[in-house]
């Protein structure tokens, strides 16, 4: 059975340049902000993501419109934007021009979830550089 394009559930591995620690509780709170208010304008009404100090976790359905280099590209925008509109919080940085995706079926998005909700306790037993290396980055 065929997939439409408004069922690919994408599993996105976002990470500064040079995975450099620069979130704090502040800027994960503002982005925690902007991924809601991206996913809401983009009609992800169940999108699950983990923000931590140097990457952000994202599973939400890809866009119909978009493509996804267009959808990352749009995501990170979106974020440094809202980070820069706060004036509390630290913008000051880039992204990692490598990222990390992968489809995820309808069937395993109940596991996908509960494995982004437990990315702070997964990073406590193994770096950001082991997990990108294990995803091939």
């Amino acid at each position: 059975m065929k997939h439409s394009h408004s069922e690919i559930w994408t599993h996105l591995v976002l990470s500064t340049k040079y995975q450099t620690s620069v979130f704090g509780k502040a800027e994960i709170n503002c982005i925690s902000e902007a991924i809601g208010e991206f996913a809401d304008e983009h009609g992800n009404k169940s999108v699950t993501f983990a923000v931590l100090p140097e990457h952000i976790h994202i599973l939400l359905k890809l866009p119909e419109n978009m493509s996804l280099n267009g959808l990352v590209s749009h995501l990170q925008t979106f974020i440094q934007s809202k980070l820069k509109k706060n004036g509390e919080v630290n913008s000051n940085f880039q992204w990692e021009k490598d990222y990390h995706a992968h489809s995820v079926s309808t069937n395993r998005l109940s596991v996908e979830r509960s494995a982004i909700q437990r990315q702070t306790l997964k990073h406590q037993e193994i770096t950001l550089e082991e997990e990108l290396k294990f995803l091939g980055l």
